[in-house]
């Protein structure tokens, strides 16, 4: 039972007591090779997180060097196409680093207002002009990390706007989960390659183009994030055009969460 428990707590986000090797020589044998598999998985982690971090410092410096050899082009785009072409590879190592660090940021859990959370990433997009709505029918707390969470919602929200000119976002409960709608007019993606678009680095080419932008790691994070915390994430396309990513986090057991009066924000620009 103890060995059961153990395994199914364990994350990198927790450092736990070993468990304990005391026993019958098979429970003790079963115990120890648990507690060392579990330090070799955290010194794995540990490792690649620090081999990449080292990589990436390394690589920035040439980076940085091109930039300011580019300024002196005289060709005005060729200098366009050059420092885009170093942003994006600047992007990659950032995204690529948020992935691998996922489940080891020690980031402590605390409770989180759902609506608040969200309507937070909608105001911040709306003050940069995008045609954006939010509606709350029924808010709840969460447990969680709220700078991870953040981090899944902007990437869902902003993979939206990325893709549609109009979006919208509603946040309700539903048989005791928070859920959060993200709604955009964007070109949707074919049914068989949905599951695909959570994929490290994939795109959908037949439906979404390079020319967006990103890494292929935004719905990757947000998915790794959501599951960490109990809930998941879902797309599928709407019968009246677009996409909609679904999102579900279970509700803070210990927590009686009183529903704010039911709003609505419109922030579309224009």
């Amino acid at each position: 039972r103890d060995l059961a428990v153990a395994a199914e707590k364990f994350n990198l986000e927790t450092p736990h007591e070993p468990l304990d090797e005391n026993g019958p020589a098979e429970v003790r044998r079963a115990s120890k090779a648990f507690n060392a598999m579990e330090a070799r998985i955290r010194r794995l982690v540990s490792e690649r997180t620090q081999a990449l971090g080292a990589v990436s410092h390394d690589l920035r410096t040439p980076i940085a060097r091109l930039r300011l050899r580019a300024e002196l082009l005289d060709d005005e785009e060729m200098r366009r196409r050059v420092q885009d072409d170093l942003g994006d590879m600047e992007s990659m190592i950032d995204s690529t680093l948020e992935f691998l660090k996922l489940g080891a940021s020690g980031e402590p859990k605390r409770q989180v207002d759902m609506s608040s959370l969200v309507e937070t990433i909608v105001d911040e997009e709306a003050d940069k002009g995008r045609r954006i709505s939010f509606e709350v029918l029924e808010s709840s707390v969460i447990e969680g990390q709220p700078v991870s969470l953040k981090r899944a919602f902007w990437n869902v929200i902003g993979n939206a706007l990325k893709y549609g000119e109009v979006v919208s976002v509603a946040v309700f409960r539903e048989n005791g989960k928070s859920i959060v709608h993200v709604d955009d007019d964007g070109p949707g993606i074919p049914p068989d390659l949905i599951e695909r678009a959570f994929e490290p680095f994939y795109r959908v080419e037949a439906s979404r183009s390079r020319q967006t932008g990103g890494t292929g790691l935004g719905l990757t994070i947000a998915r790794q994030i959501l599951r960490a915390h109990g809930g998941d994430i879902q797309l599928m396309n709407r019968a009246e055009g677009g996409l909609r990513a679904r999102i579900e986090l279970p509700v803070a057991e210990h927590v009686i969460a009183k529903a704010p009066p039911t709003r609505q924000r419109d922030a579309s620009a224009g």
